[in-house]
C-alpha cells in the first residue's frame, strides 16, 4: 500500500539540554496523523495530555527519544504539538478576534510556521529554576512542568473533591504548587512534609513560586503573541494564540 504520510524535520525548543540526558537529540522528524491517531484522540479521558503525547510519541519517525512527549516540559510537547498539526493538515489556521478599537470581528489565517521560536538559554534556566522566598526564606528548586504534572494534578483534584464534596476551595492550586517543587532547602520533601509546607505557605511566597515557574517555562518554546490587522478600521491590535476545533479539524473553502 502506497504511503501518503507527510513528514517534517524540527529542532525542540529547550535543545534536549534540560532533561539530563546526555543522548537527546533535538532534531525531530514527526509523520502526518492517520485516521486511526485521530480515533485515539477523540477517546475522552482524564489525562488528556496523556493521549495527546502518545499519539505524538507514534509520529516520530524512527522514535528513539529516552523519554515520551508526556515527560518533555511544556515548551516542548506544544512545538511538537503544533508541528503535527502542521504535517497533518497544512501550515495556515484561521482564527477569530475581536478588534478592541472598533469591536469588529476579524477572521483570518495566520501560519503556523511563521511563529517565532525561542530556544533554551541557559542563563535564563539558571535565573528561573532556583529562588530564596521572600517572607519564610526557603530556597526552592523548581521542577518545568510536564505534560504529566498536568494531568496528575487534574486527576488529583477530581479523586479529592469526590472523596470531600464539600471542599472549600480548588484543589488543583495546592497540588500545583507541591508539583512545581523539587527541592527545599537543598532536600527532596516527602510528600507528607511538602504539603504541610505548601499549605501553611504566605501568599507571598505562593506567588513567588507560581510566578517563577511562569518565567522558567517562558525559556524556550513558541511565541504565541500575534498581531492582528483588522479588516474594519484597519488598525493592527495584539492577539493571543487560541486552540479552537479548527486546528484538528480545519475547515474547507
Amino acid at each position: 500500500m502506497a504511503d501518503y504520510t507527510l513528514r517534517g524535520t524540527y529542532t525542540l525548543p529547550s535543545l534536549g539540554k534540560i532533561y539530563g540526558v546526555d543522548d537527546i537529540n533535538p532534531e525531530i522528524t514527526l509523520r502526518s496523523m492517520t485516521t486511526v491517531e485521530e480515533m485515539r484522540r477523540l477517546n475522552h479521558s482524564d489525562r488528556v495530555y496523556q493521549i495527546m503525547a502518545e499519539i505524538i510519541d507514534d509520529c516520530i519517525v524512527d522514535n528513539q527519544l529516552p523519554l515520551s512527549t508526556y515527560d518533555m516540559c511544556l515548551a516542548d510537547y506544544q512545538f511538537l504539538l503544533h508541528k503535527l498539526r502542521v504535517v497533518t493538515y497544512g501550515n495556515m489556521y484561521k482564527i477569530s478576534s475581536i478588534c478592541p478599537y472598533c469591536g469588529a470581528t476579524n477572521t483570518t489565517s495566520i501560519d503556523l510556521d511563521s511563529l517565532k521560536v525561542k530556544y533554551f538559554n541557559e542563563e535564563d534556566y539558571k535565573k528561573y529554576s532556583e529562588l530564596d522566598l521572600p517572607q519564610t526564606k526557603k530556597h526552592i528548586k523548581l521542577r518545568m512542568q510536564t505534560p504529566r504534572m498536568i494531568d496528575g494534578v487534574t486527576v488529583r483534584a477530581k479523586e479529592q473533591r469526590k472523596k470531600t464534596p464539600d471542599i472549600v476551595g480548588d484543589p488543583a492550586f495546592l497540588f500545583t504548587l507541591e508539583a512545581l517543587i523539587a527541592e527545599i532547602d537543598g532536600v527532596k520533601p516527602d510528600p507528607m512534609t511538602l504539603s504541610n509546607f505548601v499549605r501553611s505557605l504566605p501568599m507571598m511566597d505562593a506567588n513567588y513560586i507560581l510566578k517563577y515557574s511562569q518565567k522558567l517555562m517562558g525559556v524556550a518554546g513558541l511565541e504565541t503573541d500575534l498581531e492582528i490587522p483588522c479588516s474594519v478600521c484597519g488598525l493592527e491590535y495584539e492577539s493571543s494564540f487560541r486552540t479552537t476545533g479548527e486546528f484538528f479539524g480545519p475547515s474547507i473553502d
